[in-house]
């Protein structure tokens, strides 16, 4: 079964449907790389060390 180009302005439904299968790849793979990463640390951290005084 061939695809057929239409000039009428209706799109061939098997185009449609590949589209959203490209679509909902590109959604599962960003999705992946957004939850799978480790949150960063902050560099500039401070502990108040135990030790020292702390004047309110």
């Amino acid at each position: 079964m061939r695809w057929k180009i239409s000039h009428h302005g209706s799109h061939d439904p098997r185009q449609i449907d590949l589209l959203a299968v490209v679509a909902l790849l590109i959604l599962i793979i960003a999705a992946f790389r957004y939850f799978g990463e480790s949150p960063a640390t902050p560099v500039t951290t401070s502990f108040i060390v135990p030790s020292q005084s702390v004047r309110w």
